[in-house]
């Protein structure tokens, strides 16, 4: 199932998205974690198209954001730049943190340019939204705890990050004014024939800016894979529903491995789209 949140004449419906134009809303008297086949017997589809700027972050709501940094050559060429190789510890355990769950934006919104940096960047990556609590999950079960996979952006303030980094307790500031969310959450039994094994998938992700490509990658390339992430995240702590596992930058996704040199940082009015043929599409202009 592919399932969406979007405003209609004020109102905030869940739906699913059954075809090109074609959605099917969901009574509200159904849990958003429970929606099933069985839970939707007898309710008629509704044909309706909506506009990108009526699609709301595809869940109700966001209980936490961790973000891991699961991608080798990304953590290896990111950190060249810094005059630094990849530390061995990286190997040993994947490493994340927190991000802000108050200025989450969804796909069709804009995004304020922040004031405290001249060196602004997108992040391509992709994010699980926990459906299921658990806590010290193995990881052999970890997927079933999943309700679903979306693209995700972490916006990022290069300049700042840098002190941040330097200090030792980053990245904080550097990176909670903005995450951005795709528009609609796919299952996880709907993406089954993308299984390269049982926690592998084959999910290629590019990012155009301003209708030029600048990256291309596939999360079948995580070092860590997200049975992985939510085993370790789960690890002495209660996951619960609605908290957000994004991947880490895929390898090739942000201008600061790119090189800047070659595609500049972000400025205003630039227009950032993410784009996956099994995930949909995330969209936000910077104002």
């Amino acid at each position: 199932m592919k399932i969406a949140r979007v405003s209609v004449e004020g109102k905030i419906k869940t739906v699913l998205i059954k075809g090109e134009g074609q959605y099917l809303p969901i009574d509200e008297s159904v849990n958003f974690y429970e929606i099933s086949d069985s839970s939707l017997r007898g309710q008629g589809p509704l044909l309706q198209s909506f506009r990108g700027s009526d699609f709301l972050i595809p869940l109700p709501k966001v209980t936490s954001i961790r973000d891991f940094y699961s991608f080798e050559e990304h953590v290896r060429k990111a950190r060249a730049r810094r005059g630094l190789n990849v530390a061995p510890e990286w190997y040993e355990v994947p490493a994340y943190y927190y991000s802000g769950t108050s200025m989450i934006f969804p796909s069709g919104s804009s995004v304020p340019y922040p004031a405290f940096t001249a060196e602004l960047d997108y992040e391509m990556e992709v994010a699980v939204v926990i459906g299921k609590e658990g806590i010290n999950i193995r990881n052999e079960d970890a997927l079933s705890h999943v309700l679903g996979f979306t693209l995700a952006n972490d916006w990022s303030a290069r300049d700042l990050q840098r002190k941040e980094m330097n200090i030792g307790l980053g990245p904080s500031k550097s990176k909670d004014f903005a995450t951005s969310l795709g528009p609609y959450i796919t299952t996880t039994d709907e993406l089954e024939e993308f299984k390269e094994s049982d926690d592998r998938f084959d999910i290629p992700v590019e990012t155009y800016v301003n209708g030029k490509r600048y990256s291309a990658g596939n999360i079948r390339d995580m070092h860590w894979s997200f049975s992985d992430l939510v085993e370790y995240a789960s690890k002495g702590t209660r996951l619960r529903r609605g908290d957000v596992i994004m991947s880490g930058t895929i390898s090739t996704g942000c201008i600061l491995e790119l090189g800047p040199e070659e595609y500049s940082w972000l400025k205003r009015g630039d227009v950032v789209s993410i784009r996956s043929p099994v995930l949909g599409e995330l969209t936000n202009e910077v104002i």
